[in-house]
């Protein structure tokens, strides 16, 4: 199954069929071991890891602007200074929370995908609270607001989904992608790629790039609820690409183990969207698969 991987990245091969499962504790002291405290809050700030990514190269999705205090902000003029489709972002947002997304304009109004106006004054407030910290997440007390390109999926995974982005998750260790799933957007989910949120997520073969496995909260499936396409099988277009970019992401950074982000774009296929550096474990559970031998295999001593 990992044969190919196995002799790109120079591995055992043998020793990545093991089944044995990454527990919390162990994966905590793999961030500790590989990933300096300077490295994770530069990948919990989305502007300050863009800016790594892109000085080692990495393609990642455009940046419109960034609107880091408020002298920026009050310099910035939405109708002047936005397309007719992006992304708001908080750069030290989290789960999704503070982005906004609208996908087309008439004049100076925006909509949602759902077809809700976003009057200029409206983008402006939204992009206020982003600065001031509202969306943060944490103790900081003023955060940037990151505003980007909307990214348009590729149409061989657009078919899939009813609305919505569709994601990549790739676990890695150093320069080694390990385990990988697609998160594909729901209507339950409202169109989010968010596993919280019944979103699916789908269990990826590293050698194929093919879906081998499917769930719904735990649960699993063969076809998408909502558009009823067959998952099982379906091949991730641009599929080593998509593990030549993981895995120079966590070096670009300074991470030693995370997870890399990644979207399809219609036109400028693979990007980079963001890194974690506190990957979790349920990816094990979607992938009816264990992280342990995987790493293992890389030469890790778990002793």
């Amino acid at each position: 199954m990992f044969s190919a991987l196995g002799r790109w990245l120079g591995l055992d091969e043998n020793a990545l069929t093991g089944g044995e499962v990454l527990g919390i504790n162990m994966r905590n002291a793999l961030i500790q071991k590989y990933n300096p405290r300077h490295a994770i809050e530069r990948a919990r700030d989305k502007v300050a890891a863009k800016r790594a990514l892109e000085a080692a190269g990495i393609s990642c999705t455009g940046t419109v602007a960034v609107l880091e205090d408020n002298q920026q902000v009050a310099n910035f003029k939405p109708s002047r200074d936005m397309p007719d489709a992006w992304a708001i972002k908080p750069a030290r947002g989290s789960q999704g929370d503070g982005i906004l997304l609208a996908v087309r304009r008439e004049g100076n109004t925006w909509f949602k995908g759902s077809g809700a106006p976003l009057p200029e004054d409206m983008v402006m407030h939204h992009i206020q609270k982003v600065v001031d910290g509202g969306f943060s997440g944490d103790s900081a007390a003023e955060d940037a607001a990151l505003i980007e390109p909307l990214i348009i999926a590729d149409p061989a995974l657009s078919r899939i989904v009813p609305e919505g982005l569709p994601d990549l998750r790739v676990i890695s260790l150093h320069h080694t992608p390990l385990m990988a799933m697609v998160r594909l957007p729901t209507i339950e989910s409202d169109g989010k790629a968010n596993l919280h949120q019944r979103a699916i997520g789908a269990g990826i073969d590293m050698e194929t790039g093919c879906i081998t496995r499917a769930v719904v909260k735990g649960v699993p499936i063969t076809h998408h609820p909502d558009t009823g396409v067959n998952l099982i099988g379906f091949e991730i277009p641009g599929w080593k690409r998509v593990l030549e970019l993981a895995s120079r992401c966590g070096p670009a950074v300074g991470l030693g183990y995370c997870g890399a982000d990644i979207v399809l774009d219609v036109n400028d296929g693979p990007l980079v969207i963001e890194v974690n550096a506190h990957p979790g474990i349920e990816i094990q559970n979607i992938c009816q698969a264990g992280l342990k031998a995987r790493i293992a295999a890389t030469g890790e001593d778990f002793r």
